[in-house]
């Protein structure tokens, strides 16, 4: 049996879990780590996956906290529209639109049928403003979002007061940790929808593939990204899940990593040998920012009672999976 309390079977072995948009990046990974753990989890989709729904309508979302008359232990909800690079930027009005009917359909759905589970939605670090480069959870609503995000970072804070609200007044227990810059295996590889590790790890193991002669990196490779790999974050999440009541809790590194190094570590990993070169025109999002994990540390022993991928392991483990699979991808998934 492990000493920290989030890997102890005892706690999670059995634990009823029912997961929104469990067929996700995250959420595929997720499983895969309450399986080990013994832990029953209930995936639900929109678009694959045993069962399939649409949380935008309220009677599907009621459907799903009713699925077979499970009684939950916790609801870990994920599920959202969402996609990295400049695609938010051109679909401000659809997030809007999608993920408040999901969020709010899934709140009133707990309420209703599973008010006995906590609820733990996946928050983002862009619910945070855009001029601030360290985030820390009191400065949650003191300024304007980026201009890149605002939509979609708006929802994630109505989701946040939401639950706040749900909780006030019909007692139930719920909290909404704040993720990084997630990468890792089963990533979005779409170029033009993957964050940026999945970005670069698609452009430099295809450029190698191809023999190209350069690869393009947006930016000047000054910006810099709070960067988690996926395992790491699952354990902060299980962690908050297991052992805080608040509203919020930044889960990251506490690490910023500037693109060029990004780049430069992911080309000489990949064993590319052709050039980069960096793009200025092209989108870069907000310039700094990174999560300022005290609260973690102190609440809940983040990063003392877990181990935590250096950079490079986990960029391994993710080039690593991502040469197994490229031949089943599309060509557009990987530049």
């Amino acid at each position: 049996m492990s000493k920290y309390l989030f890997m102890d079977k005892g706690f999670w072995k059995g634990k009823k879990i029912l997961i929104t948009g469990g067929t996700s990046f995250v959420g595929k990974n997720l499983t895969n780590k309450l399986k080990d753990l013994g832990a029953h989890y209930f995936v639900f989709g929109s678009k694959s996956g045993p069962i399939q729904f649409d949380l935008t309508k309220q009677a599907e979302a009621d459907k799903v906290m009713q699925h077979e008359g499970v009684k939950y232990d916790f609801i870990i909800h994920m599920a959202a529209l969402q996609h990295a690079a400049d695609w938010p930027m051109h679909h401000t009005g659809l997030q809007f639109h999608v993920n408040n009917a999901i969020h709010v359909n899934t709140l009133e759905a707990w309420r209703n049928f599973q008010s006995q589970a906590k609820f733990v939605a996946v928050g983002s670090s862009c619910c945070y403003p855009g001029a601030i480069p360290k985030l820390k959870e009191e400065d949650l609503h003191h300024g304007p979002l980026h201009d890149s995000v605002y939509s979609y970072g708006f929802t994630k804070l109505l989701l946040g007061v939401g639950i706040e609200a749900y909780k006030d007044q019909y007692k139930l227990r719920g909290t909404m940790p704040m993720f990084a810059t997630l990468y890792g295996p089963h990533d979005d590889f779409n170029i033009k929808t993957a964050h940026v590790v999945a970005a670069l790890v698609g452009k430099f193991c295809n450029a190698k593939k191809n023999n190209l002669p350069e690869v393009e990196v947006w930016g000047d490779g000054t910006q810099t990204r709070e960067l988690i790999f996926v395992e790491d974050q699952i354990d902060g999440l299980l962690m908050a899940a297991q052992n805080f009541e608040g509203n919020i809790l930044n889960i990251g590194t506490g690490i910023e990593t500037t693109i060029k190094e990004l780049a430069e570590t992911i080309k000489k990993m990949s064993g590319y040998q052709g050039k980069i070169v960096y793009n200025t025109n092209r989108f870069v999002g907000v310039k700094n920012k990174v999560l300022d994990i005290t609260k973690a540390k102190n609440e809940i022993g983040w990063t003392s009672k877990n181990k935590m991928h250096t950079l490079e392991e986990g960029l391994k483990k993710t080039i690593n999976w991502y040469e197994k699979n490229i031949d089943s991808m599309s060509h557009s998934s990987h530049g």
